[in-house]
């Protein structure tokens, strides 16, 4: 197999704004993978909350070009590509490969059910209470029941209330990206809870969440900076209640599906989560949202454009995607 990537940036509808900071937008690798005249891809984003770079994927890439003229396995990729995001976009390529290959479907290769449509959030990104609001109102008018509400350290009570006084029934995540501390979360999760949140997401740093370790609070907790991959699942369930898995986290579509199952023996809930992907990126992530209990795979419906024969949003549902995208 030969491999040609690119980086492309693809804005956003408008500044996505978290606790982190902002972007104006999604940052992003595609990959190729040639056999003769059959061509797979795969898409990933740039983990910039480990400290990883656009430099960092392109040097993975180029380092993996002489295991992929072997012909590598799904097995080989994730034993011997460093990068979790590289290894994201190099095995979703091959899925979509094999499939050609094959003349199958990823549903016939993975064995998965192929639902027609899955309801999903619309992230609202931090910003004045009245954006926030105004945001809020014209997602729930676009058919969306459940808003992933990104939160930093500042006014998040008054915030989600409000939020909840806009569009009343609707239910709510709350992510914090890293920004609180364990007192933060004790004095807001009661408060939150009567407000509809569902779910607090990453509420403490990754490198400080040991806290964590046996609280009891009426919103379960979900892990998403805190989880990586597979080797993290035993500290991760004796401190979170739900864990987010991403793609780009884990390394590929092969170790999300393992993970999911893994998470759901261990009864933990599942959230299944994007770093701003287009179309191609949320394709293959879309079978891991077809396991899980809740469904952040709003990433397209931010950008200004999408991938030809783009996944359609209808009425807060996120549609299959067609085999002509991926798969």
């Amino acid at each position: 197999m030969e491999l040609v990537y690119a980086y492309q940036e693809w804005p956003y509808r408008e500044t996505f704004k978290i606790s982190r900071g902002a972007s104006v937008c999604s940052e992003l690798f595609v990959a190729w993978l040639h056999d003769g005249d059959l061509v797979g891809r795969g898409e990933c984003g740039i983990l910039t909350q480990y400290g990883h770079t656009r430099d960092d994927l392109a040097a993975g890439f180029e380092a993996a070009r002489d295991l992929l003229r072997g012909d590598p396995t799904r097995d080989d990729i994730a034993r011997q590509v460093p990068n979790p995001s590289v290894r994201n976009a190099l095995d979703c390529a091959l899925w979509d490969l094999e499939c050609k290959r094959a003349s199958a479907s990823i549903w016939d290769l993975t064995g998965i059910d192929r639902p027609a449509s899955i309801e999903v959030d619309l992230t609202i990104s931090v910003n004045p209470s009245a954006k926030m609001c105004d945001d809020a109102a014209l997602a729930a008018a676009q058919g969306y029941r459940i808003l992933k509400l990104k939160a930093d350290r500042d006014d998040v009570l008054e915030r989600v209330a409000a939020i909840a006084a806009r569009v009343p029934g609707a239910t709510f995540i709350v992510d914090a990206n890293e920004a609180w501390d364990i007192r933060t979360l004790q004095e807001v999760a009661e408060p939150l809870a009567r407000l509809g949140v569902v779910l607090i997401e990453q509420p403490l740093h990754h490198a400080a969440d040991d806290v964590l370790a046996g609280y009891e609070g009426p919103v379960p907790i979900c892990a998403d900076e805190s989880c990586r991959d597979l080797g993290d699942l035993d500290i991760l369930a004796a401190r979170y209640q739900a864990i987010n898995i991403k793609l780009d986290k884990v390394g590929g579509l092969t170790p999300a599906l393992d993970l999911a199952r893994a998470a759901k023996a261990r009864g933990l809930r599942l959230m299944l989560g994007c770093s701003g992907p287009t179309s191609l990126g949320a394709a293959s992530a879309y079978l891991v949202a077809a396991l899980a209990d809740y469904v952040d795979l709003d990433g397209p419906a931010l950008l200004l454009e999408d991938r030809q024969w783009n996944m359609t949003y209808r009425d807060g549902r996120l549609h299959v995607f067609d085999p002509r995208l991926w798969g």
